[in-house]
């Protein structure tokens, strides 16, 4: 039998809710501890006042109402950058009976989503003093299309209830974008290409942010992984915390310069991955962090060696008019990867000589590439020319093959060749300066020959046209005209379609999400890389805080004597000049600037 002082000590120490007296198997209550919220009571009861009632006595009765209370009245999401912002809705009934939730839905809230609205979630009873949750969050739209941040989103939630003075309430929404944050690497990867045991070469490697608004990139940890960690190393000032830095968008060029060195201690191959972690959101919108990979490459076996056949070119005659070609071979017989880019050399190159490439891909130890080499001949005599390649041979960085050939003229043939120059910064190597100028020629019947359709086939009578342009600035840019055998008027246009000269290179290829390297390769007809024309061209606009006009020169030869020297000024992008009429007429040739 138990005394008051055991009914008294489980009292005090919660034993309950019941306390019973007796032996087992006559236990008999004497009394309930209070409950303190619903989980104390049985299912369909729920407590009040620290008793357990059934939830149907608290169905309204006269004079009793359910009062609905949002809180908060009004959710504001805050600031998004680059995910999105969950936020919780409490909706509270402070009434004296039940509240019943018939719907709960967003209106005018396209950058808002409530994931606990769904039409199979409801009615929902609201006991008094009772809440349910809604779970919403903020994801604007931009997020995806990329537009720039800054932008306030309002939205409404409506709930309807049976709430008496407001069976519909609307709670408003807000929340401001200020953009995604977006990590961009030049360049893409690094390859060290050969490197002795014992040396050490640097690279740099630059992070910027190219994502939209004015949401910073957070660039977080910077990790090496490889198999041989003692061949590759970096150093950056994030070894003193994490590095914020603004978008490309907002006018700045804030930018992380990291410097990866390869010191090999043995005789092999390496490879790593150099690791950099941000606040990136890829994709757009999902936020979180981001690892951006470098792939990192360097050899310290032995250098790449080339051997070119034949080291000299004779294309020997060529008639008037016509193209003839004959290849290289280029061997690699070194132990890493041979990188070679030709160019003509000579201040002014003679245009009839050309490449059937501009740029080669790395040719592999042991083993070999082939490079057409061109002649059109627009005139008679001997045409002679030095192809110069460029490589990454240690003991031969440059190598010469002189080409040559004889334009044969035929009875009554007449070749024009139209050469254009502009302004564009240095025409040897690839610099800051986009500016680019097209050419085109217009046949009397409207039909053209430009970089988009380089070699027509179907301007019969008119003649046989091609287009070419040379080096990573496709200047010059070269049309030749032969088999022409009607009379007509052909103009020659040009196109500014593109007038930025002060925009680093680097920064292009950065919000491209490419290397520079890449770039140029696909300024020069290389691997696109996925990249379009109407893409760089948008970069470039964006980027460009000065505009400058160019100054462009078009040569007119026929059968290779000059005709006229055209100087044609063009003030800003999309301006189109007609800078010269070629009239031919009963078989003569002549210019009308």
């Amino acid at each position: 039998m138990r005394t008051f002082f055991d009914i008294a000590t489980a009292w005090a120490l919660g034993l309950g809710p019941w306390i019973t007296v007796g032996c087992a198997d006559e236990a008999t209550t004497l009394l309930r501890a209070p409950c303190t919220d619903d989980a104390a009571c049985d299912a369909g009861s729920v407590c009040r006042a620290g008793d357990c009632v059934p939830a149907e006595s608290l169905a309204c009765g006269a004079g009793e109402v359910p009062i609905l209370q949002p809180d908060p009245p009004r959710l504001d999401f805050g600031v998004a950058t680059g995910g999105a912002v969950d936020r919780t809705l409490r909706l509270r009934n402070i009434g004296d009976c039940t509240l019943v939730l018939f719907h709960a839905d967003l209106v005018t809230a396209d950058a808002f989503r409530c994931s606990s609205c769904r039409p199979d979630s409801f009615p929902v009873e609201v006991f008094p003093l009772r809440t349910h949750a809604l779970a919403l969050s903020f994801q604007p739209r931009r997020f995806l299309d990329g537009s720039n941040g800054g932008d306030v989103h309002t939205g409404t939630l409506l709930v309807t209830s049976d709430d008496r003075d407001y069976p519909e309430l609307r709670v408003p929404l807000r929340g401001r974008f200020e953009g995604t944050p977006q990590a961009a690497t030049s360049p893409a990867s690094v390859d060290f290409d050969y490197v002795p045991v014992g040396r050490t070469a640097t690279r740099t490697i630059e992070v910027r942010n190219r994502g939209s608004g004015t949401a910073s990139l957070q660039v977080r940890r910077i990790e090496v992984l490889t198999s041989t960690p003692s061949a590759f190393s970096w150093s950056a000032p994030i070894n003193e915390g994490p590095v914020d830095l603004r978008p490309i968008v907002a006018g700045d060029d804030e930018r992380l310069t990291v410097e990866v060195a390869y010191h090999p201690k043995e005789r092999e191959q390496h490879h790593a991955d150099l690791l950099i972690t941000t606040n990136s959101a890829t994709p757009p919108g999902e936020g979180g962090e981001h690892s951006v990979r470098i792939p990192l490459r360097g050899a310290s076996t032995t250098p790449a060696r080339i051997s070119v056949s034949p080291g000299r070119i004779d294309l020997g005659p060529v008639a008037v008019g016509d193209t003839v070609g004959r290849p290289i071979t280029l061997v690699n017989e070194g132990g890493t990867p041979l990188q070679i880019r030709p160019r003509w050399g000579g201040a002014r190159p003679n245009t009839d000589l050309f490449t059937s490439r501009a740029r080669l891909p790395p040719i592999l130890p042991g083993d070999y590439d082939e490079l057409m080499v061109l002649v059109t001949a627009t005139a008679p005599g001997p045409i002679q020319g030095l192809l110069v390649l460029e490589t990454n041979v240690p003991a031969t960085p440059t190598l010469s093959v002189g080409v040559a050939a004889e334009g044969r003229v035929t009875v009554g043939a007449q070749v024009i060749k139209i050469d254009m120059t502009f302004d564009n910064g240095d025409d040897g190597a690839f610099d800051d300066d986009f500016r680019n100028v097209d050419l085109i020629l217009e046949n009397p019947y409207g039909l053209v020959v430009h970089k988009a359709d380089p070699q027509p086939t179907h301007w019969n009578e008119f003649g046989r046209p091609t287009w070419l342009a040379f080096g990573a600035k496709e200047e010059p840019e070269r049309i030749v005209l032969a088999d022409f055998s009607r009379d007509g008027t052909y103009r020659v246009q040009l196109a500014y379609v593109e007038d930025c000269s002060s925009v680093p290179s680097g920064l292009v290829a950065a919000v491209l999400g490419i290397s520079v390297e890449a770039l140029i390769s696909y300024l020069t007809g290389g691997n696109t890389l996925g990249i379009t024309g109407g893409q760089l061209s948008d970069v470039v606009e964006s980027l460009c805080l000065a505009r400058s006009s160019s100054a462009a020169t078009v040569t007119v030869f026929v059968n290779g004597d000059v005709v006229t020297e055209v100087p044609v000024v063009l003030g800003a992008k999309n301006d189109a000049v007609y800078a010269a009429d070629i009239i031919v007429a009963g078989g003569q040739v002549s210019v009308v600037p």
